[in-house]
């Protein structure tokens, strides 16, 4: 019992003095008690001091080791050196000094700044091909490289999270910066450069925008005169730089009317304004209200890229691949064409093509601009034409660069411009006017006051009567063009560029500099101008020359129409264009050998609903694409089996061609053979083999091949002449026949099949083992070759009573044997099949016999029974194969009699 407060113990055990009792024991007793209770107290305190002074030791120690702790050793970034060499033509700012970087680049009209890491797999890549685009456009842009990544340095501190390298940005004067995301190659940026340079084109007639119409995939047109202010002019120039993020490839073409006058003729009633004019169609820019707040980069952007659209899409696949192609994965068929598209070129005549069979195609009668549509069509053709007899090469090698003569003084010179040689109109008389240029006038378009005031039997008109089907920019898209055709080009060739000069000449003192000194002078900028081109021409020779698409002769004549197809089924094609240079492995991977194809380009048709493809046997022209289409559409076409490209090298696949001699593997091994469209037929159907064919969604896996090799190896241990082989059926095609639905599957080929190989499947959903697979393979074997096989196969059992089992069911399959011949026979009424049946049911009856006397003991190499089982079912296989297609026959004849 624990004493309480009140007790006289407590007072004894606390008190320091003793009190005397009556009896001496129980002194005793209380003095021996107070004496304990002491020791305990000082053990008690005792303990307590110690545990005080190790946890002041402890914290002692903590806090000391706290503040003289040293701090974490890490070792120091590598101090930064040149990515670019020394002497290169880019600036290198490899310690990240991006304000000394940034004010070069204001400096400078055209600038182009790489931020890279000199860690990045990406960023290598492209120093190369920079300093390439460097070495072109060094006289005009800026090159500059910026090492974002050096710790410390002032573009790490303020760019410390990019997600990727290299970012490449364009500078120009009036912009902060326009992202390049095009491919990262020198040819497609010295092209970005260009269009960077040069944004808009200015339009100051109705030629020139027919002109652009005549090669561009769209032309977007900025009514912003310039009289009264030009913030809506600058507006307009920073929607052309701005949107070359999502147009890298310059496939909108941007122009600007700066005059009143000629916005108020091609019918803009007010401005600013702005039209997208596409193939089939003119988009106008309608503001809110009026509201010229909407008048903005942003707000234009939206409007041009969310109207823009195109009969024959270019795609460019960078990272995603996936994405580039999502949009026109709808069920509908694909036509892509594979070809060289050289970005540095004017105008593609293989892609030109296309686009123009696109417009037809797509152009439907019922709508309403299948007029404007079809006049396009023939001017772009002609603008085709002409392009592919143009030789810059030559032009190059043949121009006189002139030096520029010293002279203070000029003379007033009367000139005729040669910028438009042949005119548009028809200049005799009025109402022999083109049909486009009319159609155009409807659509909006007219012809300056001047050539309507002038005079039809003026001497302008009458010098160039002759020559108004050879208009250079703007041909008549007639007829009548075609036959005149070679009267051009002669006339082209003939045609002499020099300006006339009048004889009366005026001295004029000019206070202006001497042409040798002045390299802003007319002379100097053409002179300049040209040489900038020919070097631009030499660098994408580098690519490839221009791909011609056949002569105008063979247009000509025995064209297939294919106006409006695409309204005429319940689906339409989708027409890509990719890039077989940089995108072969697309090519590749569809079957197309495309480095062995007539200028690397290839056209194929994916029809993924009916899982067909179709590919452009003949050489790709005007011709052989309209009767490619409209076979496709008419159902005409032949599958073409995609298979293994062997020059693929950037398909990363690793198979074989059968060939095994390379491999030391000899003739006794048990391997698999990789098989491919090509040699899959030639191997199922040789004769005296088994084969036995695994079809796998890719990549057969370790678990299938095992099974495969397993279960040859066995039946190959039996004598059985086998072969085991796999395909990937997402590389290789196979014909409609062998089409599987499931992956893997077991194809299982016999080898006395006559004519088309027939094979045997293995039950779908079932687990692939080798006992399966062994189990199909006997299912495929004749009756007496099956029992030779299970007989072996029985004679490899170690067990026992497996051995028995096995026997038993050889003795059963025989009895089945015997009661279904017995069966034919009684059906069968044609004499000479009945005396077959016979004939087997005798040799049957004869192996029933000695099957029934064998024993497991027998299953051995020296058993005299064996022996005899195995003549006996050699003599089977000889009289055994019997036209059993008699028997349906039969059996449909007499069931005809019992129904009459």
């Amino acid at each position: 019992m624990f004493p309480t407060a009140d007790t006289e113990d407590i007072s004894q055990v606390t008190s320091l003095t003793t009190k005397s009792g009556a009896a001496s024991d129980a002194q005793d007793s209380v003095e021996n008690t107070q004496v304990a209770t002491q020791q305990s107290n000082r053990e008690l305190t005792l303990n307590m001091l110690i545990k005080e002074m190790v946890f002041c030791i402890a914290l002692a120690l903590t806090t000391y080791g706290a503040l003289h702790n040293t701090p974490t050793k890490i070792s120091k970034h590598p101090q930064a050196i040149r990515f670019f060499k020394s002497d290169s033509i880019v600036r290198d700012w490899y310690r990240g000094q991006l304000s000394s970087a940034l004010a070069g680049v204001n400096r400078a009209d055209v600038s182009f700044v790489m931020y890279y890491a000199p860690w990045d797999a990406e960023s290598q890549y492209v120093r190369g091909e920079f300093e390439k685009a460097a070495l072109v456009l060094k006289d005009r842009v800026l090159f500059s490289a910026i090492n974002c990544w050096n710790p410390g340095s002032e573009c790490r501190l303020q760019n410390n999270k990019i997600p990727s390298w290299p970012i490449l940005m364009v500078y120009t004067t009036i912009s902060r910066g326009v992202l390049y995301k095009g491919p990262r190659d020198a040819y497609s940026m010295v092209n970005f450069l260009e269009l960077m340079m040069r944004p808009l084109k200015r339009v100051s007639s109705s030629e020139d925008l027919v002109n652009l119409l005549s090669y561009c995939d769209a032309v977007a047109v900025g009514y912003t005169p310039l009289i009264d202010t030009s913030k809506y002019y600058n507006v307009w120039y920073t929607v052309a730089l701005k949107i070359r993020e999502a147009d890298t490839l310059g496939e909108i073409c941007f122009a600007s009317v700066t005059s009143e006058e000629l916005a108020v003729d091609l019918g803009v009633e007010s401005v600013p304004n702005a039209r997208l004019m596409l193939w089939n169609d003119t988009k106008e820019y309608i503001s809110r209200d009026g509201d010229i707040q909407a008048w903005n980069d942003s707000s234009l952007m939206q409007w041009i890229l969310e109207n823009f659209s195109q009969p024959v899409q270019r795609i460019v696949p960078m990272w995603r691949k996936a994405f580039s192609f999502e949009k026109y994965v709808d069920g509908n068929p694909i036509l892509m064409l594979f070809t060289p598209l050289n970005p540095l070129y004017e105008q593609l005549p293989a892609y030109a093509l296309l686009r123009e069979v696109a417009m037809e195609y797509y152009n439907c009668k019922n709508n309403d601009s299948s007029q404007w549509t079809s006049e396009l069509v023939k001017l772009q053709q002609v603008q085709r034409l002409l392009y592919q007899q143009k030789n810059f090469t030559k032009f190059c090698q043949e121009f006189k660069f002139k030096a520029p003569v010293k002279k203070h003084s000029i003379f007033k010179k009367e000139v005729e411009s040669q910028n438009n040689k042949y005119p548009w109109y028809n200049t005799t008389q009025k109402n022999q006017k083109s049909g486009v240029f009319n159609f155009l006038l409807k659509r909006g378009f007219t012809m300056s006051k001047d050539m309507e005031s002038v005079d039809d039997n003026s001497q302008i008109l009458s010098m160039l009567d002759w020559l108004q089907e050879c208009s250079l920019k703007t041909l008549p898209a007639e007829r009548s063009f075609y036959e005149n055709y070679d009267q051009c080009q002669t006339f082209e060739e003939n045609f002499v560029y020099e300006p006339v000069i009048s004889t009366a000449q005026e001295e004029i003192e000019t206070t202006m500099l001497p042409l040798e000194d002045d390299p802003l002078s007319p002379d100097n900028l053409i002179q300049d101008g040209v040489k900038h081109f020919c070097k631009i021409m030499r660098f994408a020779m580098e690519f490839g020359p221009s791909i011609l698409t056949g002569s105008q002769s063979d247009e000509r004549h025995n064209m297939t129409q294919i106006h409006g197809l695409s309204c005429a089924h319940n689906f339409s094609l989708h027409m890509i264009a990719v890039d077989s240079v940089r995108n072969h492995h697309f090519a590749e991977s569809l079957g197309i050998d495309i480095s062995n194809k007539k200028d690397m380009t290839a056209v194929v048709i994916l029809d993924s609903k009916h899982e067909s493809q179709y590919l452009l046997s003949e050489d790709y022209n005007a011709k052989s694409i309209r009767e490619f289409i409209y076979n496709f559409t008419s159902k005409k076409l032949k599958r073409s089996l995609r298979t293994h490209v062997d020059d693929a090298a950037h398909t990363h696949y690793f198979g074989s061609d059968g060939a095994t001699e390379q491999m030391g593997i000899s003739g006794d091994s048990v391997h698999i053979t990789d098989l491919t469209t090509r040699t899959f037929r030639r191997i199922v159907r040789t004769p005296g083999t088994m084969t036995i064919v695994c079809v796998c969604g890719g990549a057969c896996s370790a678990l299938t091949s095992r099974a495969l090799l397993s279960a040859a190896r066995l039946l190959a241990s039996t004598g059985l002449v086998l072969r085991a082989a796999r395909l990937d059926a997402l590389r290789h095609d196979l014909p409609w026949h062998y089409t599987v639905q499931h992956y893997p599957t077991i194809l299982v080929f016999t080898s006395r099949r006559p004519g088309e190989a027939d094979s045997k499947s293995y039950p779908s959903g079932e687990r692939v083992t080798a006992a399966g697979v062994v189990a199909l393979a006997l299912r495929s074997l004749p009756a007496p070759e099956h029992l030779r096989v299970r007989l072996v196969l029985c004679s490899a059992v170690q067990n026992y009573n497996e051995r028995k089992t096995c026997l038993r069911d050889i003795k059963e399959h025989v009895t089945t044997l015997i009661g279904r011949n017995l069966k034919y026979w009684r059906r069968a009424q044609d004499r000479e099949l009945r005396e077959a049946l016979l004939k087997r049911l005798q040799h049957l009856h004869t192996l029933s016999f000695h099957i029934s006397l064998f024993h497991i003991t027998d299953l051995n190499a020296n058993s005299v029974k064996q022996t005899l089982l195995l003549n006996t079912l050699s003599v089977l296989s000889k009289n055994w194969n019997i036209d059993i297609s008699v028997l349906s026959k039969n059996a449909t004849t007499s069931s005809q009699r019992m129904r009459s």
